[in-house]
């Protein structure tokens, strides 16, 4: 009687633990095809937060600028604004110009260091295309060349 329960427990424990591999192989299927869609949803849901943000803070710091202009200067509504654009230009203006120049000097930088990796890239593909033995190359341009045909139906 003993030998039996124990054999039904051991028959129980397995299909349990059958049926929990089972569910769990489901969910990741699910949760492989969903993902991709989910991120990409999560991620335009924060980029359209965030620009709605920033066209609020926009918005209200402008109209905070209209009313300490019109109020101080005591100037109407085309001259307020005028004043107005004009110190929103300068406020663009300052970071603009050191964002160029921080750009220009990464610009050069990497114009100066291209040479030197294109120079060791090249050194890298000669010297891997050298070691691989003729069914190595073989096979390496025949799945290039099944990547590059199979991507044309992606851009056509």
């Amino acid at each position: 009687m003993f030998l039996f329960k124990s054999l039904a427990r051991r028959q129980m424990t397995s299909n349990t633990y059958r049926n929990i591999i089972y569910s769990l192989v489901a969910l990741t299927v699910i949760f492989i095809i969903a993902l991709p869609e989910m991120v990409l949803e999560f991620f335009h849901f924060i980029f359209e937060l965030l620009y709605e943000l920033a066209d609020v803070s926009f918005e209200g710091a402008e109209t905070l600028l209209d009313h300490i202009v019109e109020h101080l200067f005591e100037t109407g509504l085309h001259e307020t604004q005028t004043i107005v654009f004009y110190i929103l230009m300068a406020i663009i203006a300052f970071p603009a110009y050191y964002l160029g120049r921080i750009l220009i000097r990464l610009f050069f930088r990497i114009k100066n260091s291209l040479p030197d990796a294109l120079a060791l890239y090249k050194t890298r593909a000669t010297i891997f295309w050298r070691e691989l033995s003729l069914n190595g190359k073989i096979k390496f341009i025949v799945i290039a060349a099944g990547a590059l045909y199979l991507s044309t139906f992606l851009f056509m």
